[in-house]
């Protein structure tokens, strides 16, 4: 399945706070060693974002193993929310914590496009979505 990648600009990042539309339910993970201050502080402002979109936030998922495998339980407990929920939103430090490999990376994405996953990298300001061709209604 395709996807899109998004870059926003400053102007669509001011646009989407001033869009209230409804985005359902949506999920944040985040992969770090960092101070239980900073996670608080990280999860706000990702909190924050997902208000102003009107995403209600249903879990807070911090992984702080070393390992950036795949096969781990957070990251199960991820996909259980992708694939058992209304969730529709992952929000994430960066899509690089899910995977550091390139191929189960590419894999979690077309599972999470196939999910109708949206998925927000708070480092790269990057949005990924399923791709929709032009002229399709949902």
């Amino acid at each position: 399945m395709e996807q899109k990648i998004f870059r926003m600009n400053n102007e669509q990042q001011v646009e989407g706070k001033e869009t209230r539309v409804p985005k359902g339910q949506g999920v944040i993970f985040i992969k770090t060693r960092m101070s239980d201050n900073k996670i608080h502080d990280l999860v706000s402002e990702m909190k924050a974002v997902a208000e102003e979109t009107n995403v209600d936030v249903v879990d807070v998922i911090v992984d702080e193993f070393a390992s950036h495998d795949i096969d781990r339980d957070d990251i199960s407990r991820l996909s259980e929310w992708m694939e058992n929920s209304r969730v529709g939103i992952i929000f994430v430090k960066s899509i690089t914590d899910i995977t550091d490999d390139d191929e189960d990376l590419e894999k979690f994405i077309e599972r999470a496009m196939y999910f109708d996953m949206i998925i927000v990298d708070f480092t790269n300001h990057v949005i990924i979505a399923p791709y929709v061709p032009e002229g399709d209604v949902e």
